[in-house]
């Protein structure tokens, strides 16, 4: 009897440690696999938009919630093909919700297989992509040294057989590919080509030639940023080199239309467009419309670049313009209307330049804003997941702990005098878990803290970038205006000369002088517009506040010399400002002077400096 006591006594000693060092994951993560499939289940079926696709999706992890058992590479497939999806469909925010939610999973749990390792470095790599493509470069860079850091884990410990190993390699230099692209991104250059050849090595060693393709495209990138042209060259060919023109049809022509452009760079022209014809004939039998619009764009800029072909140019441009409207690609849309400005601009059609520029900028801005709106609702619900995901973390935590004190209170009760050492050992650990947990937290809080600060750093240079942007397209469209009223000054003068040439004319020579007249009535219609009055609405865009200060500094000035004061805020000379006036330098430094003394502004003072700093 007294042996049977001492068993039972054993045996509970036993289920109270089991229950104070059972992995909180392993209580909340029965089924855990399953409860992730119906999330993404869920996801799909409530973002996802329909398609032939997503049904068959639906379908496939639908079967695989109902197996006893999914097999880890099957539920890695399946996860991954569910973020692919939203990634296609440009749901980056919904993709990154998922991959969080699974990468939080394996995170939490105190030990994983190599397998689970290597299922983590699977997801980190699309998440650290995902951040990328919102602009989140440091959480980018994040999620890449953490798949670096499994996989130097994973290398150390020297277990995987030949097989994983390929795979572990294959990954790493994946994410020393991405790695590269931040770099590029930050204009890192040096960097950007150290873990590119890092990259190449590997893939070179495992013969991956779709990856070389990648390592070449991008080291001509980077040559290309250094403009070193002939390199660059090398590398777009050594990158073509990797495609096959049947297989990888899509990129191997795409590469031919970026080689031409490379051509263009080093003004052979001769080999620009036997690339880009080549490119255009096959994009066309194909279908790669998005790519055909490059393509066009390129041919008008060899053409325009070799001069005299004017026809061409236009033809090309024209042709690019009609093809990205019927795509809907206003970014290609806009960049295409700025050509045909210069162009028309050149040719001296100042009216088609300045609708297809006006036209551009409004495309761009509107795009600006929905991009920017776009990146930034997505961010925010990035970061609420994240949060939510912490968040339940902690609540799990918190219920485990909950549970296992109840279990410990218990089995207290039911053998005080045996377990009283115990019970002391248990406060004491409580104690402990208690100060842990406060730390972690207050660890959390900072990482919190430094992450919204990171974020609202780079939302504030973005909004710097996006404001500079704005300012100098709308100085663009001031010069552009001011060239607009030097224009129609000119057409006025002439007016006035034919109106004397019309009073000079024998009185009997009635049908030159109806001639005159027609003229006259053409040149009138042509200036009727108040060039003055569009000059300063859009000097106003600029500089909102700088006519209003003026007038009430000085209410006295006159309309030309407050004209005279918005010259002198653009930083124009007195050489410019006399083009356009159609007035002597000299009756312009005399202006000047008047002006000055009327605004008080001291003879060793810089009139221009006093004007910005006074009245912006």
């Amino acid at each position: 009897m007294l042996n049977s006591g001492v068993n039972k006594y054993i045996l509970l000693f036993l289920s109270f440690f089991a229950l104070l060092f059972v992995s909180p994951m392993g209580i909340w993560a029965i089924n855990e696999k399953c409860n992730m499939l119906e999330y993404a289940k869920m996801l799909v079926e409530e973002n996802g938009e329909k398609s032939n696709d997503r049904e068959r999706l639906v379908k496939k992890v639908d079967s695989l919630i109902h197996c006893k058992e999914v097999e880890e590479s099957t539920y890695v497939q399946i996860i991954s093909a569910v973020g692919n999806l939203f990634r296609k469909q440009g749901n980056i925010n919904y993709a990154v919700e998922l991959y969080l939610e699974i990468a939080s999973c394996y995170e939490q749990e105190q030990s994983l297989s190599n397998q689970e390792k290597q299922s983590l470095i699977h997801f980190y790599i699309p998440l650290g992509a995902s951040h990328e493509e919102l602009g989140m470069w440091n959480r980018a860079m994040d999620y890449y040294l953490k798949a670096l850091g499994i996989i130097e884990n994973l290398e150390s410990l020297n277990v995987l057989n030949s097989v994983e190993k390929t795979e572990v390699e294959a990954n790493k230099a994946r994410l020393f590919n991405n790695i590269s692209n931040i770099y590029i991104k930050r204009k890192e250059l040096d960097k950007a080509e150290e873990y590119q050849l890092k990259s190449m090595a590997i893939n070179k060693r495992l013969q991956i030639r779709e990856e070389l393709f990648y390592n070449y495209n991008n080291l001509g990138h980077i040559y290309f940023e250094r403009m070193d042209y002939d390199k660059s060259l090398d590398y777009a060919l050594q990158a073509l080199q990797q495609l096959d023109s049947t297989r990888d049809a899509y990129f191997y022509y795409f590469m031919q239309t970026n080689i031409a452009g490379l051509y263009v760079s080093k003004k052979d022209y001769r080999m620009a467009l036997s690339y880009l014809r080549n490119a255009m004939a096959h994009q066309e039998k194909y279908g790669f419309n998005s790519d055909l619009v490059q393509t066009y764009v390129s041919l008008g800029t060899a053409f325009n670049e070799m001069g005299g072909q004017t026809d061409s140019v236009y033809f090309y441009l024209e042709k690019a313009l009609v093809l990205a409207e019927s795509l809907g690609n206003s970014y290609e849309e806009s960049i295409i209307l700025k050509k045909l400005a210069n162009c028309h601009k050149r040719d001296g059609n100042l009216e088609k330049a300045y609708n297809a520029l006006l036209k551009s900028v409004q495309i761009n801005d509107s795009i600006l804003e929905i991009d920017n709106s776009k990146k930034i609702g997505d961010m925010e619900k990035i970061y609420n997941t994240d949060k939510k995901i912490r968040e339940k973390e902690l609540q799990i935590k918190d219920i485990t702990l909950k549970k296992m004190s109840s279990d410990r209170l218990w089995i207290v009760m039911a053998s005080v005098a045996v377990f009283l050492i115990l019970v002391i050992l248990f406060l004491i650990n409580r104690v402990r878990s208690k100060v842990k947990e406060k730390e972690t937290q207050r660890l959390l809080a900072e990482q919190r803290k430094a992450i919204y600060e990171q974020e609202k750093e780079l939302q504030l240079k973005k909004e710097q970038e996006l404001n500079f942007k704005i300012d100098q397209r709308n100085r663009e469209l001031t010069t552009y205006t001011l060239y607009m009223v030097k224009t129609n000054e000119f057409i006025a003068d002439i007016g006035e000369e034919l109106k004397q040439l019309l009073l000079e004319l024998n009185p009997r020579d009635k049908e030159h002088k109806q001639h005159l007249r027609l003229i006259l009535n053409k040149l009138q219609q042509h200036n009727s517009t108040n060039n003055w009055e569009e000059f300063r609405y859009y000097f106003e865009q600029v500089h909102p506040s700088f006519y209003e200060n003026l007038e009430k500094a000085h209410p006295d000035l006159t309309i030309k010399e407050k004209r005279l004061c918005a010259f002198l805020r653009l930083g124009l000379s007195s050489k410019d400002i006399s083009a356009i006036t159609f007035k002597e330098v000299r009756s312009v430094e005399s202006a000047r002077n008047r002006l000055r003394k009327k605004l008080d502004v001291p003879t060793d003072g810089n009139l221009t400096e006093f004007l910005t700093h006074n009245f912006s």
